[in-house]
């Protein structure tokens, strides 16, 4: 550990135990910008450290949804799951019924309740393929029943793509109104708190939300340094649409990081983590956060998990803030171009 770290670990000890510190308090309310938690404006600030490792955003249905989250596509080792529940923290844990570890994610909340941790604690999400749109609420009991729980605190709708019929060029006839009905009532019969989309671009949220009984909580999206989604972002935040952001690092274990550029190794990136004394990826999930959306990270490595949930003790400056915003190249990395099970259409791009 640094020496600054160390002696910003001693700061925080010193305010904890002898300052009367306001928690509701934030920096941002302060005449300078800077509370009485920090030592200067590019600081990181103790209070704010307190805040966010126990910060959650509301959705619009008032249920709590934690900021950080632990993806778990193409995780197949349950200790890594079960260690960051148990000894990181972590409390929003990710799956999807695609991801085909729904069970594994079971045994690692299994052993995190046997070590204290209580289900009322932990935020699951899981996601419908599009294999269950005929019927939201059998696909859920079946997620359900591999993830040996009564209920999911999130349901998403993984990609607003149907089926194709046998021809594999004919779509199944599920509109997504239809959908969402199902959806809606996964609600109504309590097996999942909230429900919610991802991937879904401007236009499909109007046309949901003009049709919809319960709007949908959140939209999981790819948001990171080099695909920024400015404007389905602002949306989302105008309508009241919680953004969950995966693939916030882009996709750094790609041979190219995914289209030339890798992340982990951007100089704006690494010079901004080494005023900070952290990490470029520490940085472009400090962004994340700070933008107020919800931050999903995976990784098969316990020490990265707990480098990736430090992000949330990283305070940007605005001009920090700026200096990120210009890395925008709209690289998208996930696209169902490259995916034969959507018939390789160029949806989003």
């Amino acid at each position: 550990m640094g020496e600054t770290k160390i002696l910003k670990l001693l700061i925080l000890c010193i305010i904890l135990l002898y300052s009367p510190i306001d928690l509701a308090k934030s920096c941002s309310e302060e005449p300078d910008g800077v509370c009485e938690g920090c030592t200067s404006e590019n600081d990181i600030c103790t209070m704010k450290i307190l805040q966010e490792t126990s910060r959650s955003v509301v959705l619009n249905n008032g249920e709590k949804m934690p900021a950080f989250g632990l993806g778990t596509y193409d995780i197949q080792n349950q200790e890594v799951i079960t260690y960051s529940i148990v000894e990181l923290g972590y409390r929003h844990i990710d799956t999807a019924q695609v991801y085909e570890n729904e069970e594994l994610v079971s045994k690692a909340i299994k052993e995190a309740i046997q070590a204290g941790i209580s289900r009322d604690e932990l935020f699951i999400t899981t996601k419908l393929w599009n294999s269950g749109f005929e019927n939201p609420v059998k696909a859920l009991r079946e997620s359900l029943g591999r993830l040996n729980l009564k209920y999911v605190d999130m349901y998403l709708i993984h990609w607003p793509i149907p089926e194709f019929e046998e021809d594999k060029k004919t779509f199944k006839k599920t509109p997504m109104h239809q959908v969402w009905q199902g959806m809606e009532r996964c609600v109504e019969l309590g097996i999942a708190k909230s429900i919610g989309v991802s991937n879904f671009n401007v236009q499909l949220l109007i046309d949901m939300l003009a049709y919809a009984k319960i709007p949908p909580t959140c939209n999981q999206v790819e948001v990171h340094p080099y695909y920024q989604q400015e404007g389905l972002l602002q949306f989302c935040q105008k309508y009241g649409i919680a953004v969950v952001a995966y693939a916030p690092l882009s996709s750094p274990a790609r041979p190219d990081g995914g289209n030339g550029r890798n992340i982990l190794k951007d100089p704006i990136l690494q010079q901004i983590a080494n005023s900070h004394d952290t990490t470029p990826a520490q940085i472009a999930l400090a962004w994340n956060l700070q933008l107020g959306n919800v931050v999903i990270s995976k990784t098969n490595n316990v020490t990265r998990a707990k480098e990736n949930i430090e992000a949330v003790s990283v305070a940007l400056s605005s001009k920090e803030m700026d200096l990120i915003r210009s890395l925008d190249a709209n690289e998208k990395i996930y696209d169902t171009q490259e995916w034969e099970c959507f018939g390789n259409i160029h949806a989003f791009k």
